[in-house]
């Protein structure tokens, strides 16, 4: 028999107020028993991201300039110039020699961290909480939007794990808000009918959030609207993601931050261009239309989806952070990172809030940061 469940769905809603608006709505669903955990000597990065342009089931490797890391993101066989991957933010992962990994005395203990907080859940071997935080910034309205399942529900993370996503409406667009409002809630809505979780599931929620979107806006009334799309799935065998646009996704581990996705923007078409030798990076980065986005929810044909082929197995210690461009574009990668290797506790979304504002900036777009914290089971 299908089981009831009560999802909670906070989300920022229009206005210049910019308040959140708690949102339950009830989804039935069944579900096979839940997978055992990955072995903790599995790779932490997975072979390669799949594009959606490609069918489902068809794997797209990559690959990097150079040595690959053995723990680390990997870029495409038209691998992006080193100048390229700076201006993206990806931190790369510390590759150990293969001569030395061998012979290594067995790993330190993990470093001491914040027990649970009340709240949290047992997701495999993390206790897993969440904190979210959000700012209007300068703008008249409130255009983020954001979803996370309730960790105090058993029954949804038995089956569902837990799931948090970030939407960002496109302000050049009408019903930018609304667009990422529906986009959060038809997502959430997807992923949780699934009978089972798999290393598709994320992928067709996306397209189910897609179609809702193009046929409110763009297949109803001829105004297009869009938004865009990052979200993050922890189960016992690890993390989940996937995006749409220029929304991110960052790992927080022993003290550094890695970008886990890549955005869809015409920059990186740009960065083609730069490869070839036909562009400058300097004529990239100042190039007007560098920031429009290829790809994003609420198109008649989605394309272009960014997500991780095997899961990324969680350590206690780590934390995974969603977050619009808001963050991003007003904080450099260290100074995020400074802040949540400084952070104690679970306050760590509150103070990168904290530091957006005291940069004061004139034209601050909307902010919204969603941040995990894997802590060790008690």
């Amino acid at each position: 028999m299908p089981i009831e469940i009560v999802i909670l769905l906070l989300v920022a809603v229009a206005g210049i107020a910019g308040s959140i608006v708690l949102l339950v709505f009830n989804a039935s669903l069944q579900r096979a028993a839940a997978d055992g955990p990955q072995d903790e000597a599995e790779a932490f990065f997975p072979d390669g991201l799949r594009s959606a342009d490609a069918p489902l089931s068809a794997e797209v490797p990559l690959q990097a300039e150079g040595p690959l890391p053995a723990e680390g993101p990997q870029f495409s066989e038209n691998a992006l110039p080193a100048a390229a991957r700076q201006e993206l933010q990806f931190t790369p992962l510390d590759r150990e020699p293969e001569n030395q990994r061998a012979a290594r005395p067995a790993p330190a203990a993990p470093e001491a961290v914040q027990p649970a907080a009340p709240g949290s859940t047992v997701v495999g071997r993390i206790a897993l909480s969440i904190g979210n935080a959000q700012d209007i910034g300068t703008r008249a309205q409130q255009q983020d939007a954001f979803a996370i399942t309730p960790l105090e529900e058993e029954l949804v993370v038995r089956d569902h794990g837990v799931m948090a996503v970030v939407c960002d409406g496109m302000g050049g667009m009408e019903n930018g808000a609304e667009a990422a409002n529906l986009g959060a809630i038809q997502f959430m809505r997807a992923y949780l009918a699934a009978d089972r979780v798999d290393d598709d599931t994320l992928v067709e929620s996306v397209y189910r959030a897609n179609e809702s979107v193009y046929n409110a806006f763009a297949g109803k009334t001829g105004e297009l609207a869009g938004t865009t799309l990052v979200a993050a799935s922890v189960l016992p065998d690890g993390l989940r993601f996937v995006s749409v646009g220029d929304s991110h996704i960052y790992l927080f581990r022993k003290g550094k931050l890695y970008q886990l996705n890549r955005d869809h923007n015409y920059f990186s078409e740009l960065l083609e261009e730069v490869k070839a030798g036909r562009m400058t990076m300097e004529e990239a980065r100042s190039h007007p239309e560098r920031a429009h986005l290829t790809s994003f929810v609420g198109l008649e044909e989605l394309e272009l989806v960014d997500y991780n082929v095997s899961p990324v197995p969680l350590r206690p210690g780590d934390r995974v952070l969603l977050c619009s461009d808001g963050l991003f574009k007003t904080l450099s990668l260290q100074e995020m990172t400074e802040i949540l290797a400084s952070s104690r506790g679970f306050g760590a979304q509150e103070e990168l809030l904290a530091a957006v504002r005291q940069k004061a900036k004139r034209k601050q777009d909307n902010v919204t940061v969603v941040l995990l914290y894997c802590d060790p089971v008690e």
